[in-house]
């Protein structure tokens, strides 16, 4: 039978895949779309998925990563989530158009509330999608997802540009949104092989509803950490300090976004099924960790080393004060991505309440390292105070997942030695290089200081990673499970 280490593997790669392709044809889309329509019109989609997106926090409730939690799946758990979502999308979109007035004036944009009522109909397709979300994602069999992700992601893009050409204006950008929604919900829930019931078990319910309470208000304290240093920055420094701060992050932040979209789908899958086998879950903790340093501490190292040379060849003067915040930044991107990966430990093994906790305290400590650093030291001053203050939470992050799992903070930081190693040796050649370099030309220095980081690390790995080396040859073996579905 298939392994869960193969159907991580495979769940992984497709991830990553889909990823790209959809992060790359939105780009490509948006720049065609950009020649079609007037920016009026893209600012309309973006006032309408602030309101969008905070909503869906709360109806959603953390039922997905409630269902994918469970060890088991039973027919009324799926069945009430259902229901209920189905209550709570209705309920939703009915105050949307309810409450178009109000948000016309609320946005100071007439007509922004038709916009938003109509793609709040997205809402009603939330049952659907949430839970064959869950049945797939609770089997490991993310690559579902992210196959059929990929292939909306080109229809949603070639049906806007379509839609553009004959003069479609905003609605070309929201009714396919509200098409791939629709799409992308009906397949996953034919994909899920699961046919509803009427049923509603409050007893079956109470377990997710509590658990999915403390996601819901984590998330909500993890998206104030996530903007209250750009709110700060905003209001105490101005827009334009703002503005570099904004790009920094852009840079630095790319890598745990998107190991947040593709890693973190997967891990927490893989985490749920091993939450009664501690010892494999701790195992599979330190590996993730392991395999996510070789390749977030180069990339981010790396990119604070040629910070300088590639804003230089790819921006305008006028952007180069933010290089020292991004090289600053890169420290906090991977507290981040180590964040993410504990607090799926964390939730796994249904310590909900202690990463609601966790997410408080960062926020806290975002709050506290960007008032000061915006007192003391501007932009260079708020990227350092984040950081900082952000460091000791994410060992919190890690203790509390090693905690859960019988391990120790030593252990988890013992796998981060080869790593380290390797990403020092790194950064030590890249700076012989950058000292060496006779021409001042950014983008032949910035080809030799990549390609000297690049050669260096490949060789400190085969020095200091050999064993990592060795188990991704062996990944396609059975190992965190004894070969169940």
């Amino acid at each position: 039978m298939e392994s869960l280490r193969s159907r991580a593997l495979a769940s992984f790669s497709w991830s990553v895949l889909a990823k790209l392709v959809s992060q790359g044809t939105t780009l490509v889309g948006t720049l065609l779309l950009a020649r079609l329509l007037p920016v009026a019109d893209f600012g309309l989609v973006a006032m309408a998925q602030i309101y969008l997106g905070f909503l869906q926090q709360f109806i959603d409730a953390g039922f997905l990563y409630a269902l994918i939690q469970r060890p088991t799946l039973t027919q009324r758990e799926l069945a009430g989530s259902f229901w209920l979502l189905l209550v709570a999308g209705c309920a939703g979109f009915g105050a949307s158009v309810l409450a178009r007035p109000l948000l016309d004036l609320v946005f100071g944009t007439p007509g922004i509330g038709t916009i938003i009522a109509v793609q709040s109909s997205i809402l009603l397709f939330l049952p659907f999608r949430t839970v064959a979300q869950a049945i797939l994602a609770h089997d490991v069999r993310v690559d579902e997802l992210s196959k059929r992700e990929a292939a909306i992601a080109v229809l949603r893009v070639a049906v806007s540009i379509a839609l553009a050409l004959r003069g479609a204006g905003v609605w070309s950008l929201i009714l396919p949104q509200i098409l791939a929604e629709m799409a992308f919900s009906m397949s996953c829930y034919r994909r899920a092989r699961w046919r509803l019931t009427f049923e509603l078990s409050w007893e079956a319910m109470r377990p997710l509803v509590r658990y999915g309470v403390d996601i819901t208000l984590s998330k909500i304290a993890w998206f104030g950490a996530s903007r209250a240093d750009q709110f700060i920055v905003g209001r105490f420094l101005g827009p334009t300090v703002l503005g570099l701060y904004a790009l920094a992050w852009q840079f630095a932040g790319a890598l745990p976004q998107f190991a947040s979209a593709t890693l973190s789908r997967v891990v927490f899958p893989v985490f749920s099924r091993l939450q009664g086998e501690v010892d494999r879950l701790r195992q599979a903790f330190l590996d993730v960790t392991r395999y996510t340093a070789f390749v977030a501490l180069p990339a981010l190292a790396g990119l604070a080393l040629v910070a300088p040379q590639l804003f230089a060849l790819m921006l305008n003067a006028s952007w180069r004060p933010a290089v020292g915040a991004t090289q600053l930044l890169c420290a906090l991107a991977f507290f981040k991505v180590v964040e993410a990966t504990a607090g799926s430990v964390i939730n796994a093994r249904a310590g909900t309440r202690r990463n609601l906790v966790l997410n408080v305290l960062s926020l806290v400590a975002t709050v506290v390292g960007v008032g000061l650093g915006a007192r003391l030291g501007g932009l260079t001053g708020v990227a350092a105070g984040v950081g900082l203050a952000s460091a000791p939470v994410t060992l919190l992050f890690v203790r509390g997942a090693m905690r859960e799992c019988g391990g120790t903070l030593g252990a988890w930081l013992a796998t981060l030695k080869g790593p380290l190693a390797a990403t020092l040796a790194m950064s030590a050649a890249v700076a012989a290089t950058d000292a060496a370099l006779v021409t001042e030309a950014p983008a032949p220095r910035l080809a030799a200081l990549v390609s000297a980081g690049v050669t260096a690390y490949a060789l400190a790995v085969l020095v200091v990673g050999r064993e990592a080396v060795a188990e991704l040859r062996r990944l396609r073996q059975p190992s965190y499970h004894r070969g169940t579905p």
